[in-house]
């Protein structure tokens, strides 16, 4: 837990760092959906109101440079919702964070920031209806044969279409957990994520 929260933190401070006022994208209308510009509030369930939910993780393995020196893990990444309410309407905010770190020692990292709409229906139903959005890249290493960049883009129209999961609340050792499954998952079978909520 102790490294959750450390990985959280670490995350939620670059994410400050990088963001910036992006342009904002309104996503078309999608057939069947209501359009962004309607206005909704009272549909997040309490439970999802404070703090943060987050999911993290670690890869397995961690990569060694000829000298057998240990250089870091493989695969580093991390996702989290903040759930708010602004002006009367209901909002989600979405950061994703992914780290790769190759053989070559090449770090690659990408930083995702997306806020928008959110629609909670009935019991096990949201869509999120991202406004705006940005992507960051960061490569970084000690080695020439490796490209140096830091490059910040703003989300195109395409990746701020609104998007459906359906979720499910449980409690584990007094830790409250939000399950999330994608779209076709209507009988809540394969959660793609466990978030855990975290105070801040």
């Amino acid at each position: 837990m102790k490294n959750i929260i450390i990985l959280l933190y670490s995350f939620m401070a670059l994410m400050v760092i990088s963001s910036c006022e992006e342009p904002e994208v309104n996503p078309e209308k999608p057939a069947g959906e209501e359009p962004v510009t309607e206005s909704w509030s009272g549909t997040i369930p309490a439970d999802l109101k404070s703090g943060v939910w987050f999911w993290g993780s670690s890869g397995p393995l961690s990569y060694y440079d000829p000298n057998g020196n240990e250089v870091g893990k493989e695969l580093e990444a991390g996702r989290q919702y903040k759930f708010f309410v602004e002006n009367g309407q209901d909002y989600m905010e979405f950061q994703q964070y992914l780290g790769m770190r190759n053989s070559s020692n090449c770090v690659t990292e990408i930083y995702t920031i997306q806020r928008g709409k959110i629609k909670f229906e009935g019991s096990k139903k949201f869509t999120f209806y991202p406004e705006k959005g940005s992507f960051r890249t960061v490569k970084t290493s000690k080695s020439a044969a490796c490209p140096q960049e830091d490059k910040t883009r703003p989300a195109t129209a395409n990746e701020l279409k609104p998007r459906i999961s359906y979720y499910q609340m449980k409690e584990d050792g007094g830790a409250k957990l939000l399950y999330e499954y994608e779209a076709t998952d209507e009988n809540l079978q394969n959660p793609l994520f466990v978030l855990q909520h975290v105070n801040l």
